[in-house]
């Protein structure tokens, strides 16, 4: 078995044998060729000079978590070309986990002794970054000019979910042994991947688009101070944070969508100094902004399912606000819409968040919902 080469890169092999090698550069080689990606989540669309005579290619920038890029080719070997030294990924190749990659950099992945015949390979982001993004290059094979391609075309699924909320929804440090955090541990012990979002949605074989943020509300972030300039409002249109052109994303037509956000809005008294100067003000503008970002995200998606979920036992500015959203959608006459409650969570990951045990068992109650609603899926 021939060995992972870490160099600047820092990845754990599981299973298959593989090299990787450290890039001077991530650009694009005369004699590889880039394979159709599936992406999942929302990403922008790059697009990189490179020198003469090679051939022009395109990236992917991205922060939202739990964004997965896959493509299938023929042959033993595959290439990842990345630019990022912020993020955290799962490598999957024919469905199964073979590498989790720590901040790869600029850097070239070879994942070589694969056997011939057709694969597939997924890149997972498995980590949180609010304040940094990565981008991906592309998948590649090697070729030679003249000789047939090496592509299999993947295509995305018929099902589609989309989840909104904030850390329940990341899965902010959900893999870690203890409670007590450093911000480092936290970044470690995230794995969006085992989220109750893509739980659900690998269950049903639908792609899935995970738009959640830690210690964002709807209305007041976290204590009211915590990314004062963001609110999902703001964010939710776009691929990059910081970047106001909103995401292009033709193709993206949920059947389903979870929104569960308010935790952060409720987590802490209102001081005097703050807008609202009280709980009441608060509860009337998350009611009245809820229900506006319901009836935008209706207005686009005319056929979906819209959930409106609250965890059991929170402040009754968050649950109660989310009974009047529903009540308020309710009475406009949308009749796909529905209210639940989650099951207990536990509060053993990072910093009182729900574990991998406690998201698997919100997957499994949004598995059982759907299922006992097929009609969700509108056929497909």
């Amino acid at each position: 078995m021939r060995h992972l080469l870490t160099l600047a890169v820092c990845a754990a092999l599981i299973g298959i044998p593989a090299s990787a090698a450290m890039a001077l550069s991530p650009a694009v080689g005369p004699y590889e060729e880039g394979l159709p990606v599936v992406i999942g989540g929302k990403v922008k669309r790059l697009s990189h000079p490179v020198p003469q005579d090679l051939p022009a290619f395109d990236g992917y920038a991205y922060q939202w978590p739990a964004v997965y890029f896959e493509a299938g080719f023929k042959g033993p070997l595959v290439l990842m070309k990345f630019d990022d030294s912020a993020n955290n990924f799962n490598v999957l190749i024919d469905g199964r986990q073979v590498m989790e990659l720590k901040k790869p950099g600029k850097a070239t992945i070879t994942l070589d002794n694969l056997g011939e015949g057709e694969h597939t390979i997924r890149l997972e982001k498995r980590s949180e970054t609010q304040y940094a993004t990565g981008t991906f290059l592309g998948f590649f094979v090697p070729n030679i000019h003249g000789a047939p391609t090496k592509q299999v075309r993947l295509y995305p699924h018929r099902r589609q979910i989309e989840f909104i909320g904030d850390s329940l929804t990341v899965g902010y440090g959900n893999t870690s042994a203890f409670s007590q955090c450093t911000p480092e541990q936290i970044f470690e012990t995230t794995n969006s991947q085992q989220g109750f979002g893509p739980l659900t949605a690998r269950h049903f074989d639908a792609d899935y688009q995970i738009n959640a943020f830690s210690g964002l509300g709807m209305v007041r972030n976290y204590d009211g101070r915590e990314h004062p300039k963001y609110h999902m409002l703001m964010l939710y249109d776009r691929a990059i944070f910081d970047d106001p052109t909103p995401v292009n994303q033709p193709d993206w037509h949920p059947q389903v969508i979870v929104i569960g956000i308010g935790g952060n809005d409720f987590s802490t008294p209102v001081r005097p100094d703050e807008p609202w100067g009280n709980e009441a003000n608060l509860r009337a503008d998350y009611v009245k902004t809820y229900t506006a970002f319901v009836k935008t995200i209706r207005a686009r998606n005319p056929g979906a399912f819209i959930i409106l979920a609250t965890p059991p036992d929170r402040q009754e500015g968050y649950s109660g606000g989310t009974d009047d959203v529903f009540t308020a959608i309710k009475a406009a006459g949308d009749t796909k819409i529905d209210r639940v409650t989650l099951p207990e969570l536990d509060k053993i990951g990072c910093n009182g968040h729900p574990s991998t045990r406690a998201d698997a068992r919100v997957a499994d109650f949004y598995i059982k919902y759907l299922t006992d609603h097929p009609q969700v899926w509108q056929g497909k």
